[in-house]
């Protein structure tokens, strides 16, 4: 399984479109826990000047997420942008470079 941070952006609305309502408790509930593919983490809000979101995710591919986005409505007024991800920090560095 890879690790992606997705970055949802705002899109620009084409006027006053009816959507369905987002199902976030419905896919929270279905891929929110461990076995879930693709999994969703958990999402931030950074800023209040900054209106993009970021979520954190598990899944095969980029694909996989957009789907899953899609299908339950999430953001669904973003741009889902996913980039895979490696979490490393300094602990890493001193366990291969340790002078």
């Amino acid at each position: 399984m890879a690790t992606y941070l997705v970055v949802h952006t705002p899109r620009e609305e084409d006027g006053d479109e009816a959507r369905p309502s987002s199902r976030v408790r419905a896919l929270a509930e279905r891929h929110g826990g461990e076995e879930a593919r693709p999994r969703w983490i958990r999402a931030w809000s950074p800023d209040l000047h900054d209106e993009r979101i970021f979520s954190l995710w598990e899944a095969v591919n980029a694909d996989e997420i957009l789907k899953t986005i899609a299908s339950f409505g999430f953001l669904d007024t973003m741009d889902a942008h996913p980039v895979n991800v490696r979490e490393w920090g300094p602990s890493d560095v001193l366990a291969v470079d340790p002078e």
